[in-house]
């Protein structure tokens, strides 16, 4: 399911005890809106995965270097979430985020 552009309305109502989101939440148009999408499906006590890059991991001269998300966006993904835990990964950040 995309959860950007499919209807929401058809899942179970909070039901997934697990949220993953690798490698796309940069690409996001709306990330509030988004982050609101995953926090009416997930169960009680569930917990949200983001995998992501991290702006400014990467070298100058690597023509990647925009890949990652910046510190406003990282701040926008952990607002609101009781627990927020992270584990870093060369220019990967893992976020595991619960209700």
């Amino acid at each position: 399911m995309d959860f950007t552009t499919d209807d929401i309305a058809t899942l179970p109502d909070p039901a997934y005890a697990v949220v993953a989101c690798r490698l796309v939440y940069r690409w996001l148009d709306d990330k509030p809106a988004f982050l609101d999408r995953v926090r009416h499906v997930l169960a009680p006590g569930g917990t949200f995965w983001v995998v992501t890059e991290v702006a400014g991991r990467r070298p100058a001269s690597d023509p990647r270097k925009h890949l990652g998300i910046t510190a406003a966006e990282a701040e926008t993904l952990t607002a609101g979430w009781s627990v927020v835990r992270t584990a870093d990964l060369d220019v990967l950040r893992c976020y595991a985020l619960r209700p």
